[in-house]
């Protein structure tokens, strides 16, 4: 795949505008080739319901509408996801998670063919905490590793910085470093 045909979709998961995993976030788009396209959606503006698993019982979900149809389409449309967010007690926030719920839904909406259409997309992840020890954060990236590879993804791996206060990331050089560097290719 050459980087003409990257799509870069930006995932913020944080509970917070402006934080320290946007900061690296806006950092690895920068730093995307002219030739790829991103698009950064904070799920917080995107607010989703319960997630409801009717799996056992009606089966099938319906197409996805409003919120739920702006991400859908979303991932479905990049070649790549990068979800960018802090550790909320070892994990991932909530928000990130019920995204993420969502997917079984969306693999079993008809006609939609999602696992299908994921398989061969590539997973990043941005990963700020406020501990030093990134041993913590490995909760939060084995959630994302795993998911990646029942979709059939390739799971690319998770840039950990530390930040506890908004903009303490910039002050992780080594972190803000790889982000600049960030490459799709």
């Amino acid at each position: 795949m050459s980087a003409a045909e990257h799509n870069v979709l930006f995932l913020l998961g944080s509970a917070r505008v402006g934080g320290n995993a946007q900061f690296l976030a806006q950092r690895m788009a920068a730093a995307l080739p002219a030739t790829a396209s991103h698009r950064t959606l904070h799920l917080d503006d995107y607010p989703l319901p319960a997630f409801r698993d009717i799996r056992h019982s009606a089966g099938v979900y319906p197409p996805p509408q409003g919120n739920e149809r702006v991400l859908a389409e979303a991932t479905l449309d990049a070649s790549d996801l990068v979800i960018a967010a802090p550790l909320y007690w070892y994990s991932l926030p909530a928000s990130v998670k019920l995204y993420l719920d969502y997917w079984s839904a969306w693999m079993r909406v008809p006609g939609l063919d999602f696992k299908q259409q994921m398989a061969g997309k590539r997973l990043h992840a941005v990963c700020v905490l406020s501990d030093e020890d990134v041993a913590f954060a490995e909760p939060f990236a084995r959630t994302l590793e795993l998911s990646a590879d029942y979709m059939g993804m390739e799971w690319r791996g998770m840039l950990t910085a530390y930040g506890n206060r908004p903009g303490d990331v910039a002050q992780d050089l080594e972190a803000v470093a790889r982000a600049d560097r960030f490459a799709v290719a």
